[in-house]
């Protein structure tokens, strides 16, 4: 079963789109990231595919959050992880 995992970020700073690229080497296969966002704040919707994939990538995922929120200057604000029951297309 896919697992989502789904988190907001408020920036102290305007965001830069154009250098805003996930800076995460290698990310499981099959995962897909996409971020939303205004000016000072962004949302970020990863899925995985499996609960086990996300378990076992947590650890990397992890400190590239708390390596990123340092140097960005940056504060998570939302947080929701699970498993994805619907899936309407």
């Amino acid at each position: 079963m896919a697992y989502a995992v789904m988190t907001a970020w408020k920036h102290k700073n305007p965001i830069d789109w154009k250098n805003m690229v996930p800076e995460i080497d290698k990310m499981p296969e099959g995962t897909t990231i996409q971020w939303f966002a205004d000016e000072y704040n962004h949302g970020s919707f990863a899925t995985y595919t499996s609960k086990e994939v996300y378990d076992d990538f947590k650890a990397e995922l992890d400190a590239y959050r708390e390596k990123v929120s340092s140097s960005m200057d940056l504060e998570k604000t939302f947080d929701a992880v699970g498993p994805i029951n619907v899936d309407v297309s």
